[in-house]
């Protein structure tokens, strides 16, 4: 079993209000908290459907045992390794020298193996014994993010915007789908 959880979220949105209101030819500030709003629930939108992180942000993925060889880090695209920790039975961690794992920061989603010659050390607690985290996401900034994935945000918030009492089915508007779904990763 994995869990993964968030340890640090984005420190900026990969779309401003300021961006968000141009695009909606808005000028006065009475729906700024809906716009807002609205931003954040394109950007979950996005992030989920694609599988990918738009702005840096930490995770963290927990095992109870090595899932094989190499380990998908679910969320891409990778920055970096922050870490591999295994667990005795007594709680004690051990984190893993770098240089015994190669990071695939070139997959998606990124992957950690451990190099040859090397198999990985079983955790000696068998519920959570084995933790990662790691960063993901395009970089720091919203500039750095792809252009059709902040595109998709617009036209997702603008959507919303316009629709917002009528329900619309979950369904994303095709623009949005053609424009995000190039960076879906698909999951077997």
């Amino acid at each position: 079993m994995n869990r993964l959880k968030q340890v640090t979220p984005p420190a900026v949105p990969p779309v401003c209000l300021a961006e968000a209101k141009q695009f909606l030819r808005l000028e006065t500030a009475d729906e700024d908290a809906l716009i807002g709003a609205l931003i954040a629930a394109a950007v979950e939108r996005c992030e989920d459907y694609t599988g990918r992180a738009l702005i840096t942000q930490t995770w963290r993925l927990t095992f109870d045992a090595w899932p094989g060889p190499a380990v998908s880090l679910v969320k891409a695209p990778l920055l970096a390794v922050d870490y591999i920790k295994t667990f005795a039975a007594n709680d004690s961690a051990q984190t893993l020298d770098p240089a015994f794992y190669f990071v695939d920061r070139d997959a998606a989603p990124g992957r950690v193996t451990a190099r040859a010659g090397q198999a990985w050390p079983a955790p000696g607690r068998q519920a959570a014994g084995i933790e990662i985290q790691f960063q993901a996401g395009y970089g720091a900034n919203w500039n750095q993010v792809p252009q059709a994935l902040r595109s998709g945000l617009l036209v997702l918030v603008a959507e919303n915007f316009e629709r917002r009492l009528e329900p619309t089915g979950g369904a994303l508007p095709r623009a949005v789908s053609a424009l995000w779904r190039p960076y879906r990763m698909i999951r077997l």
